[in-house]
């Protein structure tokens, strides 16, 4: 039998060993209980798990439970819990249900920082980029589609106006006379642009005409500078 951990080894595991019975109730909890949870095993002993659960997925976890007790094992459940200091935190559980003790032995691990880099690299495969040098968009998953330097300003323009940008600061970005503009030639040069990203890419150009005003984008874009290389995510 393999001996346990020493007891001052305990705080420096990454995982924490909870222990509870058939209600829920901590009986003893083990390893790096005060990092994962910011309580003391001493503080969660004889609380219901259900309290310290975020509220938005307690439903998802007792389903979970119902699922261990009829005898599955649960391998990487995650679910949320509120720590002491108010913080939620991303908890992946492996856990097990003893019925001739009556008790369920749970291995628990935060996972926080990783879910919260998956979020990201999720966000920016899903976000369309303009880069300055040279001038290109990249749709998400694709490679860059060149654009000329008027077609650059003109999304750009889009790109610095989250509520949409009026036709006037669109042609006062072109650097021309927006009385003397001839007007009808944007809405040309527009239906040029959602051509050519359709065609480069089958996808369409998100930017939508506001009546009356001027144009946005309703997807996420990131603006790149010089020196920053676009990507296809």
């Amino acid at each position: 039998m393999v001996a346990p951990p020493p007891a001052d080894l305990m705080p420096m595991l990454l995982d924490a060993v909870c222990v509870v019975n058939e209600s829920g109730t901590f009986l003893s909890v083990t390893g790096a209980c005060e990092q994962i949870f910011g309580y003391t095993p001493q503080e969660m002993v004889g609380r219901p798990m259900m309290d310290l659960i975020y509220e938005p997925d307690r439903a998802a976890t007792l389903a979970a439970v119902d699922r261990l007790m009829r005898g599955k094992l649960q391998y990487d459940f995650e679910n949320r819990y509120v720590r002491k200091d108010g913080r939620v935190v991303h908890i992946m559980w492996s856990a097990r249900w003893y019925p001739d003790k009556q008790i369920r032995v749970a291995v628990a691990r935060d996972v926080t920082e990783r879910r919260a880099q998956a979020d990201a690299e999720v966000a920016l495969a899903s976000t369309w980029q303009l880069c300055n040098s040279p001038p290109c968009l990249v749709p998400p998953g694709s490679p860059p589609i060149p654009l000329s330097h008027q077609d650059y300003t003109v999304l750009a323009t889009l790109a610095a106006h989250d509520k949409g940008a009026s036709r006037k600061a669109i042609v006062e970005a072109l650097g021309k006379d927006y009385w003397t503009y001839d007007r009808r030639s944007l809405d040309t040069q527009m239906r040029r642009l959602r051509r050519k990203v359709e065609q480069a890419c089958d996808r369409k150009l998100p930017v939508a005409t506001l009546r009356g005003l001027g144009y946005r984008f309703y997807d996420p874009i990131e603006c790149r500078q010089r020196g920053d290389a676009p990507r296809a995510a």
